[in-house]
C-alpha cells in the first residue's frame, strides 16, 4: 500500500485535519529522548475517540499496517520509535482529568495528561498520585502505564503498576475493554491490569485509567547529605533501608553528575558523592526519621548533614536532581549519552554501584551514576564521543556489561524505562523460555503483529 492509498483509507476513519503526512510533523514523531536512530513513520494521525481508535485498529489489522501509539515522547529506550514504519497514533491531547472520586481516593484520567499537571490539578483536592519519575514535567501517564515507570517516590509509595485499579483499553482486533475496578483489591480473575501495565503499547491502546491516590502528607522535609566518597553513600543506603527507614525519596549522585548538573544549572554544588532525602509524614514521625537517616550518613563519614522545610528551597534541591540526565545529555553534545537502569537487590546496591566504576575503567570509558538508590536502582551514564567509533564500540560493552552484571546478582536490565529496543537484547538472558509464553500472549492480543512492532521481543 502506498502512501497515497494508506491516506485515503484514514479519511474514511478521519476527518482530513487529523492526519499529516507532512515531513514536519513525521520528523517530529520518528525519535524519542534516547540516542536510538529515527524512524520516519508514513503518516500521523490524532484521534478523539476510542471509536475511531477502535476503526483504525481494525483496519491497521486486516491491512497488516502498523500502528505505533505515542505518547510525550520521552521514553529512553526508543519505546515509541516507529520502527516499522506504519502510523503513528498521537494520544498526547488526550490530556483531561475525566472523574475526580475524592471520596474514594481515585481519579479517572486520559493517558496524555502529564504527571506535574495532573497533580498540580489535585492539589487543591489534598491528594496527589505519588511515582515521581526524574522527567515528570513531560512525562506522560499513559507512558507511565505503558512502560510500568516509577521513579524518585518508589521507596515509601511503590511504583506506577501500585496504582493502577482500572484501563479502557482497545485491542488490535477493535475491541474496547474495560478491565478492573474501583475497589482497592480483587482476587476475580486473571490480572490483566498488571499484563498491560509495561507492555510498551504492543497489546492494545489504552484509552482512560483509574488511579488510586494518596494524601498529601502533613509534613515535608529535604535533606542533602555530603560524603567523602561514592561507596560511602552507597553503604549509608543499604544500611538505612535495611534497618526500616522508609523515605519519600533517596537518590544517590555521584561527583561527575554534580559536576554537570552545576555547569547546567549555573548551580555550585559541593562536587562530592551526595544523598538527596526527602520524608514525608506527621511531624514526629519526619523527625524521627530525619534523626535517624542523619545517624546513618554520619556513622559512613558523611561531612555534612543540611535539612530544609521551605517549600522553595525543597524544590531548588529536587529541581537540580531531576536535571542529571538532561545536564548530561545536553551539557555534553559532542558526546553520545547512553543511560542504564538496572536494579538490584538492596544489598548488593553498593557492589553494583562500584562495578560501574570498575568496568567503565576497564574500557577507559566516562561514566556518571546517580539514581534511586532506595530501592536499588542504580542509573549510570555512559559517554562516549561521537566521532570515535572505538570509543563508541567501548562504551556499548560497559552498557553491556552492566546489565549483565545486575542480572548476575538478582536483578534486572531495567527498573523503568522498559525495553524498547535498546533492551532487547537482555530478554532472553534475564527470561530464558519465558520469552516464548511472552510472545504467545502478544499474538493472542495482536495475531497480526501491528501494535508497536520491533519492540521488546528478539527478532
Amino acid at each position: 500500500m502506498n502512501d497515497t492509498e494508506l491516506i485515503a483509507a484514514l479519511r474514511d476513519i478521519f476527518p482530513a485535519e487529523r492526519i499529516s503526512a507532512t515531513t514536519a510533523d513525521r520528523e517530529a514523531h520518528s525519535r524519542d529522548e534516547s540516542f536510538h536512530e529515527a524512524h520516519l513513520p508514513d503518516v500521523v494521525v490524532w484521534p478523539e475517540t476510542a471509536a475511531e481508535i477502535s476503526a483504525l485498529l481494525r483496519w491497521a489489522t486486516a491491512h497488516r499496517v502498523p500502528v505505533t501509539p505515542w505518547s510525550g515522547g520521552s521514553s529512553l529506550e526508543g519505546n515509541p520509535i516507529p520502527v516499522r514504519g506504519g502510523i503513528v497514533l498521537a494520544m498526547y491531547k488526550w490530556n483531561r482529568i475525566l472523574e475526580l472520586r475524592e471520596e474514594d481516593l481515585q481519579v479517572r484520567v486520559q493517558p496524555g495528561i502529564v504527571y506535574d499537571e495532573l497533580n498540580r490539578q489535585l492539589r487543591s483536592s489534598g491528594l496527589f498520585f505519588p511515582p515521581a519519575p526524574g522527567s515528570s514535567d513531560v512525562a506522560t501517564i499513559g507512558g507511565m502505564v505503558a512502560n510500568s515507570s516509577s521513579g524518585m517516590g518508589a521507596v515509601k509509595y511503590g511504583l506506577t503498576r501500585d496504582y493502577v485499579l482500572k484501563l479502557q483499553v482497545v485491542l488490535p482486533t477493535g475491541e474496547i475493554l474495560n478491565l478492573g475496578s474501583n475497589a482497592a483489591k480483587s482476587a476475580s480473575g486473571y490480572d490483566l491490569i498488571r499484563l498491560m501495565v509495561g507492555s510498551e503499547g504492543t497489546l492494545g491502546v489504552i484509552t482512560e485509567i483509574t488511579l488510586r491516590l494518596r494524601g498529601l502528607p502533613e509534613r515535608i522535609m529535604a535533606a542533602v547529605a555530603i560524603f567523602e566518597t561514592v561507596a560511602d553513600a552507597a553503604q549509608a543506603v543499604f544500611e538505612a533501608i535495611r534497618y526500616g527507614l522508609v523515605p519519600a525519596a533517596i537518590e544517590l549522585v555521584d561527583p561527575e553528575i554534580v559536576r554537570e548538573i552545576n555547569r547546567w544549572e549555573k548551580l555550585d554544588l559541593t562536587v562530592a558523592p551526595t544523598l538527596f532525602m526527602e520524608f514525608h509524614g506527621n511531624r514526629a514521625g519526619v523527625e524521627e526519621e530525619l534523626a535517624f537517616a542523619e545517624e546513618v550518613c554520619r556513622d559512613h563519614n558523611a561531612r555534612s548533614f543540611v535539612t530544609a522545610e521551605a517549600a522553595e528551597e525543597r524544590e531548588r534541591i529536587w529541581s537540580a536532581r531531576r536535571e542529571a540526565h538532561k545536564a548530561v545529555k545536553y551539557g555534553n553534545p559532542d558526546h553520545r549519552t547512553t543511560i542504564t537502569d538496572v536494579v538490584v537487590p538492596i544489598s548488593k546496591y553498593p557492589e553494583m554501584v562500584d562495578q560501574a566504576y570498575a568496568i567503565a575503567a576497564r574500557h577507559r570509558i566516562r561514566v556518571g551514576t546517580f539514581g534511586h538508590a532506595g530501592d536499588g536502582n542504580v542509573h549510570t551514564e555512559v559517554l562516549a564521543r561521537k566521532d570515535d567509533p572505538d570509543e563508541l564500540h567501548r562504551a556499548d560493552l560497559v552498557a553491556e556489561e552492566l546489565v549483565a552484571y545486575a542480572l548476575q546478582l538478582g536483578g534486572t536490565a531495567t527498573g523503568e524505562h522498559g525495553i524498547g529496543i535498546g533492551k532487547i537484547k537482555f530478554m532472553r538472558q534475564e527470561h530464558g523460555e519465558a520469552v516464548e509464553l511472552m510472545r504467545r500472549i502478544k499474538a493472542l492480543f495482536d495475531p497480526a503483529g501491528i501494535l508497536n512492532p520491533g519492540k521488546i521481543f528478539p527478532d
